[in-house]
């Protein structure tokens, strides 16, 4: 299963303008879009985790959305209906307006002018979506998962502790007639998890 959500990267900084430009402040805003970032989930009954494995744009990436704003105040209304004339996106919008608001008012604090000049803004909008590639992992069974003999297929007794045995180095179990022919018959490992019954046999010479 794949879930999908959007980060929003914006980026403003403000100048005051040439006068050239004329009475109302310029707000120059690029808008990049087609970049993308995976991350894998890996779900168990107990926990999970979730682990980025990179981030990429679009090959060959798609243009980039200019647009330019001419704005009479910095009032968030006023700044939002604009963009919203220009992107057609109302949480996009918000998004940029609270910047291009912020910005405006952290520039013209450092000027006691009045009336206040228009500014010249500059901004970047980076679309990122983010892809969640959720993994289901499932543990090996426990031994108080199972009612059942992996071996002979027959319902194990949990309640009673003589009907049944734990394997060695692991937390399986299976009725204790069974894994002594299994024993003679495998080369000594779990028949469900793979487990050596006697780990020293890894480091025994041949």
């Amino acid at each position: 299963m794949d879930t999908e959500s959007i980060r929003l990267d914006v980026n403003v900084e403000a100048t005051s303008q040439d006068p050239s430009l004329g009475l109302l402040s310029t707000v120059k805003i690029t808008v990049k879009r087609g970049y993308f970032e995976e991350f894998i989930i890996e779900k168990n009954d107990d926990h999970h985790s979730i682990k980025s494995v990179g981030s990429y744009r679009n090959s060959p990436p798609g243009p980039d959305s200019k647009f330019i704003l001419k704005l009479r105040t910095f009032e968030p209304k006023d700044v939002y209906r604009t963009l919203h004339s220009q992107l057609h996106d109302g949480l996009l919008s918000e998004y940029i307006a609270d910047e291009i608001v912020v910005q405006a008012l952290r520039q013209r604090s450092k000027s006691s002018n009045l009336p206040q000049p228009p500014l010249f803004m500059k901004g970047t909008v980076k679309l990122t979506q983010k892809v969640y590639n959720v993994v289901r992992r499932n543990s090996a069974p426990s031994a108080t998962d199972l009612t059942t003999c992996a071996i002979c297929l027959e319902d194990l007794d949990l309640s009673r502790t003589e009907d049944y045995c734990h394997v060695p180095n692991c937390s399986h179990c299976y009725h204790e007639e069974c894994v002594n022919k299994w024993v003679d018959r495998s080369n000594g490992t779990c028949p469900l998890c793979r487990e050596l019954f006697d780990k020293q046999r890894e480091t025994e010479p041949n």
